[in-house]
């Protein structure tokens, strides 16, 4: 994804849970640095994530998350559905351009 551009909350949820399928049991300085944002922003998103039941907070001194068997399922289902938006997208344009060069009927 385009750094410039402004990522959604759902772009997100799905980074971290990115993050936490490629390295289970992560401290939040790794998730964070990951995916941008600082580290008070993260813990938000992390516990937001926990208490849709996506992702699991464990530890009394140290504290990691990991990712739930729903947050793969959830991971699975957001990209198969930007899969499908990205593709409805080129054929848009796809379309919009072979308007462009159709001769006009006057």
């Amino acid at each position: 994804m385009d750094r410039a551009s402004k990522r959604s909350k759902v772009d997100i949820y799905a980074d971290i849970l990115e993050v936490l399928k490629r390295k289970t049991n992560s401290k939040i300085t790794r998730i964070s640095y990951a995916v941008g944002l600082p580290v008070d922003r993260a813990k938000r998103f992390l516990g937001d994530l926990s208490s849709y039941g996506l992702a699991n907070i464990q530890g009394r001194d140290e504290t990691f998350y990991s990712i739930t068997h729903r947050g793969l399922e959830f991971l699975d289902s957001y990209r198969k559905l930007a899969s499908f938006l990205s593709f409805l997208d080129e054929k848009a344009d796809r379309d919009a351009a072979q308007q462009e060069t159709m001769p006009r009927v006057k």
